[in-house]
């Protein structure tokens, strides 16, 4: 198994979204970049029953077919208004359900279109967050001291 967080790999995490709105529930986060002490996710959501968002421009389709994803369980568009990152801790190896990646031509396509996007049109300073730690942990307790069973 691979214990080594990825580019293109997705953690199921509850996080902040805006400064001040939390999630309820845990989302699909795409790991974008890692840093030394950091890490830079964007926020995937399911179509089911929203196609509509994929008429903002600061969503980005991504089909879960052609080929078949192993990471997205189904159609599912990504937050390209948003900079989420969060501290690189040795816990989010426990927030994935898989250590697969999403395949390559996809996350290219996907990576390129989140930096055009936030390069012409920015990022609404109540949409740059940073998590620490401790905000991570309090949100997702369960991630804490879990053997890692992904696949």
């Amino acid at each position: 198994m691979n214990d080594k967080l990825e580019v293109g790999q997705v953690l199921w995490l509850k996080v902040k979204y805006q400064i001040d709105i939390v999630s309820e529930v845990k989302h699909p986060m795409l790991i974008a970049k890692i840093e030394e002490d950091y890490i830079e996710v964007i926020a995937l959501d399911s179509t089911k029953g929203k196609m509509h968002q994929l008429y903002h421009k600061y969503n980005y389709y991504i089909n879960s077919n052609n080929p078949n994803e192993k990471d997205i369980y189904e159609d599912s568009y990504a937050q390209l208004n948003t900079k989420l990152t969060i501290d690189k801790i040795e816990e989010l190896k426990n927030a994935r359900k898989t250590t697969k990646k999403l395949s390559r031509d996809k996350l290219k396509d996907l990576l390129n279109e989140y930096r055009y996007y936030q390069e012409k049109y920015g990022v609404d300073e109540q949409r740059i967050v940073h998590m620490t730690n401790n905000e991570i942990l309090y949100l997702n307790s369960d991630i804490q001291n879990v053997k890692s069973e992904v696949a």
